[in-house]
């Protein structure tokens, strides 16, 4: 059952809002998250709107947390949690 969640979600790109902003924002480039155990789904976005970067990461808990600190570490600044409206079927 959650394989074919995981498949559906997989198969359309999640509706993101603009963690600054709250903009509806039209593409979610997927990450790869296969190295990345706990994390189910990953998804960078860009809004032109304010010109900053979203987020947003689905999985455990603590596997979230280490993502977003690494993210952080990563661009050396603050990273907002963003938040993924699911997709139909997920």
């Amino acid at each position: 059952m959650a394989a074919a969640r995981l498949a559906a979600a997989q198969g359309s790109p999640p509706s993101i809002a603009c963690n600054v902003c709250n903009v509806v924002l039209p593409q979610a480039e997927r990450l790869d998250t296969q190295g990345l155990p706990g994390i189910a789904l990953a998804f960078k976005s860009h809004c032109i709107a304010c010109d900053q970067d979203t987020w947003a990461v689905r999985g455990e808990a603590a596997a979230v947390r280490a993502f977003y600190a690494a993210l952080e570490k990563s661009v050396g600044s603050k990273v907002r949690l963003g938040s993924v409206k699911p997709t139909q079927g997920s």
